[in-house]
């Protein structure tokens, strides 16, 4: 299995450079950017696995860095960080998980990574993990109904 390719944004220095280094020694490929607007221009250059983003970014906040990531990459999972508990608007946008700054543990970074990788398939695609699916129960009952007639 290739190493997932990640994208980690947080205008904090040691913050990327700690979440990086957790990812990197989780055997991860890690890109890192301190503004949005540079993540923006990562993700020109090629895709990531995962986006890991702070939800309070100078400029672009998280939020506006997620919906266009997405909008290049639709089923793009995303990570967003924040230390900030208030609630959540980003209106249809939401991203399959939310750490807590500060963080509990290196692992629970890479939970959090792990966690939101599980949410889509290689592809990026849940309709291609439902289309293979429904392919293996097909197969399964092909015999069963050739046996019945």
């Amino acid at each position: 299995m290739r190493p997932r390719r990640l994208l980690v944004v947080d205008d904090e220095a040691e913050v990327c450079a700690l979440v990086a280094k957790a990812l990197t020694r989780a055997g991860h490929e890690v890109l890192t950017a301190q503004s949005g607007e540079a993540a923006l221009a990562l993700l020109d250059v090629g895709p990531v696995d995962c986006l890991v983003v702070d939800k309070m970014l100078p400029g672009m906040h998280g939020g506006e860095v997620m919906s266009e990531a997405r909008r290049r990459f639709p089923n793009l999972p995303v990570v967003l960080i924040t230390g900030h508990p208030e609630p959540f608007s980003f209106g249809d946008e939401r991203p399959d998980v939310i750490l807590a700054k500060p963080f509990k543990s290196l692992a629970a970074i890479e939970e959090a990574v792990s966690q939101a990788l599980a949410s889509t398939t290689d592809d990026g695609s849940p309709v291609e993990t439902l289309k293979e699916r429904l392919t293996q129960v097909v197969a399964e009952m092909t015999p069963l109904r050739r046996k019945r007639e």
